[in-house]
């Protein structure tokens, strides 16, 4: 016999329904490797201008003539791989051509990767602490950036990095001294550590490619299903009008036999013919209907299974010809899991009775196997009305069930802890308030994790929600099967304690924090001491709304926070701390009436140019302050607080940049070229209407983009940084500039920086204000600024508050300073009425 031929792109097998499906094994591998050939095009042109730097670098420090030929081969071995890279992806290629492709790409790969190795161990500088210096964030960066470009293919990475890295090390270990048997240790862990995370990114990839080919079946199955089911109704319909149409025939023949006593002979003869046919084909319609259908007579046994029936019973036609029907098969109620009678004919069923509702049960095979059924009965009337027999119509919907309870389970349910939803908590929480009687006692947790930021911030997003599940599951295991636990959002839970009164609440509230304070989270070598606030509100009475339960809630927990942390507070009418928060929400209408009373106003702090290589142009930020009802100046730290914690600060950002492009088009001089820069919040870059409010502001009021700098802080860009990237490139296009804020302060990398099209990298005054006097703090800044402008980066420094500092910033070549020893902000439109004694002089 000969083999069936099979298609090398995927491998397909037949589900119970009858339909094609297909594990995709070779169209995921296809598409893992357009996403590596297409990631690696910002490394085609970030390569060349590395080995330019690298040769920049050390060109008067090694041999210029292996300078030269080193970049020769890395250039022609760049352009090589980015012509074949383009060359791929301008064409369909089929499986055996994308293999053939991506192992030539490997080996490009590997020869770049080796490439590296030679210029980080034949161009090592031992007596060179800079070189060193400059060859490990060259590095470092290098096979970060190829950790994002390379994770999508098994082994790219690894092929790459670690002929990158090793010569690298293996020069800083040959040269042993403590610093660099630690730059090695380090360099090596920042290599495993890569290596993990490209694994894993690799997986996510492969897993978001599988379930994308998954769902594209699974919505080509229904699909069929539907046009099946549509198509099985519509010759259901039509062999019931068949039917009718019969048997108005054969009372017609009846009636003619009747008057025709001569004819009777002929007449019967072609009533017999026309019956057979009809039956003929009642039984090849029964054969090609989609829907199962079994007919019984009228002592309920079966006369007729078509195929579809053989095939969801497990059973064939002749075998069960004429077996009472409750001998033949078993159906389940789904509910109550017994057995249940579903044929009319033993039902005693009226002629006119309605019948064919249809019903759900369990279908159950001789090998144990349940199916859910859809099914409806029919009874089989004679001519004389009696019911002589049944005929049963079902469907198998198991997989429809299935994803009924699926999508059920998702809309009620948190996808990360598999805890309820905030929805779900919500709606039981005000049917218990509904039910609540003066003489029950139920109470309300709030629970929000403390320190949680710090484990995002440190490890990353990933590592924030292992934790989450973490906690989730040890504080779920102690409560009772009775309560009812939900993630509300972020860090924060919510428990149900059903007939449960204050002090017993409080001795599970305490039991559940000192389970938290004992709880020690793991990641990646590192341990991380957690806590919880909780804020508890007893449910003793009635008619409680609840918005004001969770909102007591809530402000319990809030005055635990405050409290100190890792605490439980009970809510009371009079407390307060919770006064206190009370005082802080009313900032939102006295924010919102300073805007309409026009009592923002707008200050202006220079930027001051103190590096000779850079044009002189007048920089300067735009800040916020705020006049009360008396007209005394609000310093920020009073109210942008509140602002930012009740989602106000999209409102002022606003205002600010609607101000600044006013003035900009009518009050401030335009004979000289200023650069205003404005601080943009989260909750601004994070409003998808914001970017659209921007660009439409300078359209309408005529101003020069390039006037215009917007100062983003570095977790507001790693936050979101797709969208970041989207805002920064929009409306850099138009001619605005933008700067990274507080750069230094976070745990992250140079990476992202790469993605950003930024101009200015403004260093965190926390590390400029002490570098006089903290070796480390100026090392770091002096290697921010280096490696700012290694990537044409203009720097700022923050907090320059003495000339020493200053003189220091100088030598190492930063671009700008600010401080209010330098120049202290001032009214940008001259119209302060009373100066704030928070203000410097």
């Amino acid at each position: 016999m000969k083999k069936k031929s099979q298609n090398p792109m995927s491998s397909n097998h037949r589900d119970d329904s009858g339909l094609f499906l297909t594990d995709h094994a070779s169209e995921i591998h296809i598409e893992q490797i357009k996403l590596l050939f297409q990631f690696s095009k910002t490394a085609f042109l970030a390569t060349p201008v590395l080995a330019l730097v690298f040769v920049q670098v050390h060109w008067n420090y090694v041999p210029r003539e292996a300078l030269l030929v080193w970049l020769v081969v890395m250039l022609l071995l760049t352009a090589v791989r980015y012509f074949q890279v383009k060359a791929f992806l301008s064409k369909d290629a089929s499986y055996s051509d994308a293999i053939k492709a991506v192992r030539l790409f490997l080996l490009g790969v590997f020869f770049a990767g080796s490439l590296w190795g030679v210029a980080g161990g034949f161009f090592y500088l031992e007596e060179s602490p800079a070189h060193k210096l400059f060859l490990a964030y060259l590095f470092g960066g290098i096979v970060a950036g190829s950790m994002t470009t390379l994770s999508s293919y098994r082994w790219a990475f690894l092929i790459f990095s670690v002929p990158a890295m090793l010569p690298f090390t293996y020069q800083i270990m040959t040269h042993s001294s403590e610093s660099n048997l630690a730059m090695a240790a380090t360099y090596l862990l920042f290599l495993v550590l890569m290596i993990k995370i490209s694994r894993r990114n690799y997986h996510n990839v492969a897993d978001t490619l599988r379930l994308r080919f998954e769902n594209s079946d699974l919505v080509q199955r229904l699909l069929a299903a539907k046009d099946q089911q549509l198509a099985t109704n519509v010759k259901l319909q039509a062999q019931i009008e068949e039917k009718k149409h019969a048997e108005r025939k054969l009372q017609i023949v009846n009636n003619e036999l009747e008057q025709r006593v001569i004819e009777r002979t002929e007449a019967l003869v072609q009533s017999n013919d026309k019956l057979e046919q009809e039956k003929e084909l009642f039984k090849v319609t029964l054969a090609s209907i989609r829907d199962a259908v079994i007919t019984t007579d009228e002592q309920n046994r079966i006369t007729y299974l078509n195929p579809t029936a053989e095939l969801l019973t497990g059973t064939n036609n002749a075998e069960v010809q004429g077996v009472p029907f409750h001998w033949a098969f078993q159906f389940v109620d789904a509910a109550m899991q017994e057995s249940i009678n579903i044929l009319i004919a033993d039902q005693h069923f009226k002629k006119n009775d309605a019948y064919g509702d249809r019903q759900e049960c369990l279908l159950i095979r001789k090998n144990n196997q349940k199916f859910v059924i859809n099914y409806a009965v029919a009874p089989i009337y004679d001519g004389k009305g009696n019911v002589m027999g049944s005929v049963l119509t079902f469907r198998d919907v198991t997989e429809e069930r299935k994803l009924t309870q699926k999508l059920t389970y998702q809309a009620t349910h948190d996808a990360l802890t598999n805890l309820l939803n905030r929805n779900e908590f919500e709606s039981r929480l005000a049917q218990i308030l509904e039910s609540t009687r003066e003489y029950q006692s139920h109470a309300l947790l709030y629970l929000d994790l403390d320190q949680f930021k710090v484990v995002n911030d440190t490890c990353g997003h990933n590592a924030g929600d292992e934790l989450l599940r973490q906690v989730s599951a040890l504080l779920h295991a102690r409560l009772r099967s009775g309560d009812t636990f939900a993630r509300l959002g972020g860090d924060e839970f919510g428990i149900i304690l059903e007939h449960c009164p204050q002090q017993k609440a409080l001795r599970i509230a305490k039991m559940l924090c000192d389970l938290v304070q004992d709880f020690r989270f793991q990641w990646q070598g590192k341990t991380f001491s957690i806590g919880v606030s909780i804020g508890l509100f007893p449910i003793n009475q009635t008619n409680i709304s609840l918005a004001k339960a969770l909102s007591a809630a809530d402000s319990a927990c809030y005055a635990a926070k405050d409290s100190g942390r890792n605490r439980i507070h009970v809510y009371q009418e009079k407390d307060s701390i919770l006064l206190k928060r009370s005082g802080e929400m009313q900032w939102l209408p006295r924010i919102r009436q300073a805007i309409e009373d026009d009592r923002l106003l707008l200050y202006y702090q220079p930027i001051i140019l103190i590096s000779t290589e850079q044009k002189a142009e007048e920089h300067g930020e735009i800040l916020l302050r705020l006049q009360d009802e008396q007209g005394n100046l609000i310093s920020p730290g009073a109210f942008l607080p509140s602002a930012e914690r009740y989602n106000q600060m999209l409102t002022l950002d606003r205002w600010v940049v609607e101000r600044t492009l006013h003035l900009l088009s009518t009050a401030l001089s335009k004979d000289r070229q200023v650069v205003y820069a404005i601080n943009l919040s989260a909750q601004s870059l994070g409003d998808k209407d914001f970017l659209d409010f921007v660009v439409n502001g300078i359209k309408r009021n005529q101003v020069s983009p390039s006037s215009l700098c917007f100062e983003i802080t570095e977790n507001v860009a790693l936050a979101d940084l797709k969208h970041v990237t989207r805002f920064v490139t929009t409306l850099k296009k138009l001619g605005c500039r933008f700067s990274m804020d507080d750069f230094g302060s976070g745990l992250s990398s140079f990476g992202y920086l790469k993605d950003l099209p930024l101009d200015y990298l403004k260093i965190d005054g926390r590390l400029v204000k002490d570098m006089t006097t903290d070796p480390i703090d100026r090392a770091m800044v002096e290697a921010i600024h280096k490696i700012g402008h290694i990537m044409q980066l203009k720097t700022i420094a923050e907090w320059v508050e003495n000339d020493a500092t200053q003189h220091l910033l100088k030598e190492m070549g930063v671009d700008y300073v600010q401080g209010f020893w330098l120049a202290s902000p001032y009214p940008i439109e001259g119209k302060v009425r009373k100066k704030s004694a928070d203000d410097p002089d």
